[in-house]
């Protein structure tokens, strides 16, 4: 998971001022929107292939995947296709913007209201892209306090078998 932020960041600077204008614009006054986040790009990584970060703003976070070395073929805007990570499956939602091109979206909270600071988004956002490069935690290592499932417990491996 090997990447040079210095090379990536004018790619993450148009991702983020995209967003920051979706947040002042149309997204501007969504009752969805958690007041205490802003938008971020927490991490951009390259990643088998493919760019890989997540994406903090006010009324979500996603996971968001972008051609790396190879481009992608064709696809219809809000078409879906499954990536297989070190930790499981994951369906994506495909996307393209005039500021950066092509991308894929998952969605990891929407809304993100549970958040009390941007500081805890980002934190979740980093753990969340640590937790999807890695293979999930064996079920006997991490027993659950009860047997519901939540998003949580499925993010980060500990999900009732």
């Amino acid at each position: 998971m090997g990447s040079d932020p210095a090379a990536l960041a004018p790619l993450a600077a148009r991702i983020e001022a995209h967003y920051r204008a979706v947040a002042a614009g149309p997204m501007a006054d969504v009752p969805l929107c958690n007041p205490r986040l802003a938008v971020r790009l927490v991490r951009l990584v390259d990643w088998a292939g493919v760019r890989v970060g997540v994406l903090v703003m006010p009324w979500a976070i996603n996971l968001i995947l972008l051609p790396g070395r190879d481009p992608w073929p064709a696809a219809a805007s809000l078409s879906k296709r499954r990536w297989r990570f070190p930790s499981g499956d994951y369906d994506f939602v495909f996307g393209e913007d005039v500021g950066f091109g092509p991308y894929q979206v998952c969605s990891l909270f929407s809304p993100a209201l549970e958040f009390d600071s941007m500081a805890a988004a980002c934190e979740t956002a980093g753990a969340a892209l640590l937790a999807l490069l890695q293979p999930p935690i064996a079920a006997d290592a991490a027993a659950p306090d009860d047997a519901s499932p939540s998003r949580r417990r499925w993010l980060f491996g500990r999900h009732a078998a």
